[in-house]
């Protein structure tokens, strides 16, 4: 395993609660080491999740499945629940649609999910998606974009990447069309982030995850600069203050609904 991708955890005290960090398709613990600190700061534990298949290459990878993920994501759940009596699940693309399997499954341990894009529609051959990929793909080393999507992503580059990824993407649909049909189940608070210029989940996944939503609390968090793996600073930040607003209101409640 890459030791640079490596698991995140950061104890406080435990009556506090926890927040739970699940990366998306081949992403990386490490993309949410901000939010970890700040989460961390006031007061509360975070967990920085390495899902299987993750962290390795691309041989690694192709063994991932829908399955392998959502267990491990589950058993993780399970463990921290023995010693934390709040949880709060936060993923970023594959891993929300990860964490609102696992909220429908354990709806008394989660008190909360924040997702960030959550791909419920996805625009990967878009004539804007392959602008954006062509511009990342010719611009310089130092870039902040393509540094970003580097140090984001856990899974080796290699020349047979794109084939070792068939499988595993395979599996994401399957976790879609899951987490679509647990969406009614969901009754605790939940905040999205989506962005307008994201080049990979589109904007109307927003409209199929707030419909879905017909029993829990829900607010929305719109970004107009960010892309699916980078955010700049000042959008970053509405991102971390809507994470603290939403981890202080399922903390200090002892029923959020």
């Amino acid at each position: 395993m890459n030791r640079s991708h490596e698991p995140l955890f950061l104890e406080s005290n435990a009556e506090n609660g926890i927040v739970i960090f699940i990366h998306g398709f081949m992403g990386s613990p490490r993309q949410f080491d901000k939010l970890a600190e700040a989460v961390h700061k006031q007061g509360f534990s975070a967990a920085s999740l390495l899902l299987p298949g993750h962290g390795g290459t691309a041989k690694d990878f192709a063994t991932g499945t829908f399955e392998r993920w959502q267990t491990y994501v589950d058993a993780e759940i399970e463990r921290l629940s023995r010693d934390y009596k709040y949880i709060l699940l936060a993923g970023h693309s594959m891993g929300a649609l990860l964490s609102i399997n696992a909220a429908a499954k354990y709806c008394a341990h989660v008190r909360g999910i924040f997702t960030i894009a959550c791909p419920f529609k996805i625009t990967m051959f878009s004539a804007y998606t392959m602008k954006v990929r062509i511009k990342q793909f010719f611009s310089k080393k130092d870039d902040p974009v393509k540094v970003a999507y580097l140090s984001n992503s856990s899974v080796t580059p290699s020349p047979g990447i794109i084939w070792n990824a068939v499988g595993p993407s395979a599996e994401v649909k399957k976790l879609t069309s899951a987490a679509l049909e647990k969406l009614p189940e969901i009754r605790v608070p939940v905040t999205a982030v989506y962005s307008s210029s994201d080049e990979l989940t589109s904007i109307e996944s927003l409209g199929m995850l707030s419909s879905g939503l017909s029993g829990a609390p829900f607010e929305q968090v719109l970004l107009s600069d960010s892309l699916h793996a980078y955010y700049p600073e000042h959008e970053y930040a509405m991102i971390e203050n809507a994470l603290l607003k939403l981890l202080s209101r399922t903390t200090m409640n002892e029923n959020p609904l």
